[in-house]
């Protein structure tokens, strides 16, 4: 049974360009555009791992990942965040503070997110 990854984007290219990859890895991806529709999706999809961003509307990537870990059910889905450039400092707050799984900055290759993946999930 394949690894289901929410991958959490406002960006639609990124999304796209993303799922597709990690389809041909033999993940199940499941898409999210802002955080609420990641909270939501996580609780009826119970994902194996988040790729989370954190600039998105309605409820940004810290907030999701605050109520992921404050949540006994989705507390230990690890949580990749995916950001865009300068915010280094927030993504290791987040890290140590929140037990973010790993952080990619934008751009990043798709190989150093799918080697991330496979790592954390133990493909």
């Amino acid at each position: 049974m394949a690894k289901k990854i929410l991958l959490v984007d406002d960006e639609r290219d990124i999304v796209y360009i993303l799922k597709v990859a990690l389809e041909k890895k033999g993940y199940e991806v499941i898409e999210a555009y802002d955080g609420i529709e990641a909270l939501e999706k996580t609780s009826a999809y119970k994902p194996d791992a988040i790729l989370l961003d954190i600039m998105m509307p309605r409820l940004d990537g810290y907030s999701v990942n605050l109520r992921l870990k404050e949540n006994p059910e989705t507390a230990n889905i690890p949580v990749i965040v995916i950001t865009g450039r300068g915010h280094i400092k927030e993504l290791l707050k987040l890290r140590e503070e929140l037990s973010v799984a790993a952080y990619l900055e934008k751009p990043f290759p798709v190989s150093a997110l799918l080697e991330k993946v496979d790592e954390i999930l133990g493909k």
